[in-house]
């Protein structure tokens, strides 16, 4: 149990009164009495701040690395975690553990690296603290500073010698780390301090990846400077143009494009970055992919950049991949044409487009039907009427079961499109 006298000392502390402080100091009471808190009196002051207080504490001998359970936290932690420079100092002085590790790992460097105090940062670095100690999630004392994005403390550490090569978690590095936070600065400084460029991580990213995905454009530039391997694949065979592409990023696409990447490079799904491009409707992304070279016409699992586009009323990615060379007579799975599609979904502007380039009206899926035929039977009055405007339709082909366009509107009652249908000069 506590004396009441120690008890006091915390109490003298806790209300800072430094007075009464050093009278029960001189009474012989144990300088390093913890409270139910396990705290002693040097902890609360350094914590709070006051310098006065902890300087006279230390006169009476404390134990300068007393750890705090269960934390395991110490005087110089709190008081570098506070910004208190002036006790950070007082603290070293009289011999502080400089490289003493809480219940975490970390040691005082970390902490104020953590929190961006640049001046503690540096009174730990001139008192020999471990730039290199890695705490028990991994990180160091740099890969702090770059998480926080804590440039100017970053740049002291690796001055102090920090090891740049130190691998963390998933087998980042400080680059690949820094690649995400996209400072340009910091990698710049990685680089030429000789960062390995090409280093991946676990999944197989390395910083050029990483930084196409975020859409750090000069970023990537400053990687393909130091020699980033542009065709460099993770382990989904992803390169940096698929990554950039998925994300949006034009500008990172535009500066890959212009480096010499394959536009055609398929991941390990099977995909190139303008299918991914179509997919997620990224119309500029798209031409740019086309200007060098992408196959307008490259399949995967059997849909094409086109059908993809279609499918999901792209009208304006449809028409620039038309405009490319894209097949205007491709077939989906269930054996209708894109043609058939359009005019299932009722795009009249599609519809237009395909025809433009040479889609063939009359041809039929495995059912026997045409795009006329789907589009009567669904009562797509615009579709209907778009492919009534164009003068080799062929208004009387009947299906398997003998039916005509006409016919399957007359089944669904389809005032509109029957009577339309019968001027055309339909008959059945």
């Amino acid at each position: 149990m506590v004396a009441h006298q120690e008890l006091s000392l915390i109490q003298a502390v806790r209300k800072e009164n430094i007075q009464q402080v050093k009278t029960i100091l001189s009474q012989g009471v144990d300088v390093n009495t913890t409270d139910p808190h396990n705290t002693t009196a040097l902890i609360y002051a350094a914590q709070r701040g006051e310098l006065n207080m902890v300087e006279s504490i230390l006169q009476f001998g404390a134990n300068v690395n007393h750890q705090k359970k269960p934390q395991g936290v110490t005087a110089l932690m709190l008081a570098a975690s506070g910004n208190h420079i002036a006790i950070v100092d007082a603290l070293i002085q009289a011999g502080a553990n400089v490289n003493q590790v809480n219940s975490d790992g970390s040691h005082a460097l970390m902490i104020a690296v953590y929190k961006g105090h640049s001046d503690i940062v540096q009174r730990l670095l001139d008192a020999a603290a471990d730039v290199n100690l890695q705490d028990n999630d991994g990180d160091t004392a740099l890969s702090l500073a770059i998480q926080q994005n804590y440039i100017a403390i970053a740049i002291q550490l690796i001055q102090k010698g920090v090891n740049i090569a130190q691998l963390y978690p998933d087998n980042e590095t400080a680059l690949t780390l820094a690649a995400e936070k996209g400072n340009f600065d910091l990698i710049s400084y990685l680089l030429k301090a000789g960062c390995d460029v090409n280093h991946s991580t676990s999944s197989g990213d390395t910083a050029l990846l990483i930084a196409a995905t975020e859409g750090h454009t000069e970023v990537v530039k400053i990687l393909l400077e130091f020699g980033a391997n542009l065709h460099h694949q993770n382990l989904e065979g992803e390169t940096a143009l698929h990554l950039a592409t998925v994300e949006g990023h034009l500008s990172v696409v535009q500066i890959l494009l212009e480096a010499g990447i394959k536009a055609t490079q398929r991941n390990k799904l099977g995909d190139t970055p303008l299918i991914l491009a179509t997919l997620q409707g990224y119309e500029e992304i798209v031409k740019e992919l086309l200007k060098y070279q992408a196959n307008p016409n490259v399949e995967n699992q059997s849909e094409t950049p086109l059908t993809l586009a279609i499918a999901q009323e792209h009208s304006t990615i449809v028409k620039i991949l038309l405009d490319s060379g894209a097949n205007p007579n491709q077939f989906y799975l269930d054996g209708k044409t894109i043609l058939m599609k359009a005019a299932e979904l009722n795009n009249a502007t599609i519809i237009q487009d395909l025809l433009n380039v040479g889609a063939n009206i009359n041809q039929k899926d495995k059912n026997g039907g045409t795009a006329l035929m789907w589009a009567s039977y669904r009562g797509n009055l615009e579709a209907v009427q778009t492919l009534l405007q164009t003068p080799n339709i062929s208004l009387n082909d009947r299906n398997p079961g003998g039916l005509t366009a006409l016919m399957l509107a007359q089944i669904q009652q389809y005032h509109v499109i029957v009577s339309l249908l019968q001027k055309a000069g339909a008959i059945g």
